[in-house]
C-alpha cells in the first residue's frame, strides 16, 4: 500500500512544479511589483528588493512556508494572483475567481493586509486613469 501512496505524492509534487513554472512563464514585468508589494509583510525587504521574477517570489514564500503543494497551503498564491488581476492564472492552481473570491471572504483565509491591497489597487487605479486619460485626449 505504501508504494502506491509514494508515486501519488511524487506526481502531486511535479504538478505542483509544473504549475509554478508555468505561472512563472506567464507573468510579465508589469505583475512583478505588484507581487513584491503585497509579499513585503512576509518576505524581507532585503530579499524582495534582488526578486526579479514571480518564480523568485514563490521560492521566497515557499521557502517560509508560506505556500506548499498541499491544496490548502495554495490559497495564499491564489490571492496574490487574484489581486494583481491574473485571474486566467488561477486555473494553473486547479481554482477558480469565483472560489478565490468566496474563500478571501471569510477574513481567516486573507493574507494580505488590507493596507497593502488598498495602496496595489490605488496604484494600478492611478495607472489606468493616466493611460485611458492620454486616449481620451486625442479623440
Amino acid at each position: 500500500m505504501n508504494n502506491n501512496v509514494e508515486p501519488d505524492a511524487h506526481v502531486v509534487q511535479l504538478n505542483y512544479k509544473m504549475a509554478l513554472i508555468n505561472i512563472n512563464s506567464q507573468l510579465g514585468k508589469r505583475d512583478i511589483e505588484p507581487l513584491k508589494f503585497l509579499c513585503s509583510d512576509f518576505i524581507p525587504v532585503c530579499k524582495i528588493e534582488q526578486m526579479k521574477t514571480g518564480l523568485d517570489i514563490m521560492q521566497a514564500l515557499q521557502q517560509m512556508c508560506y505556500i506548499s503543494q498541499q491544496p490548502e497551503n495554495i490559497h495564499f498564491l491564489a490571492e496574490l494572483l487574484y489581486l494583481i488581476g491574473r485571474v486566467d492564472l488561477l486555473r494553473k492552481l486547479n481554482t477558480s475567481q469565483e472560489i478565490v473570491q468566496s474563500t478571501l471572504s471569510d477574513v481567516q483565509y486573507k493574507h494580505v493586509s488590507p493596507y497593502r491591497y488598498g495602496i496595489s489597487h490605488l496604484k494600478l487605479g492611478m495607472l489606468n486613469y493616466v493611460f485611458f486619460s492620454k486616449f481620451e485626449l486625442h479623440l
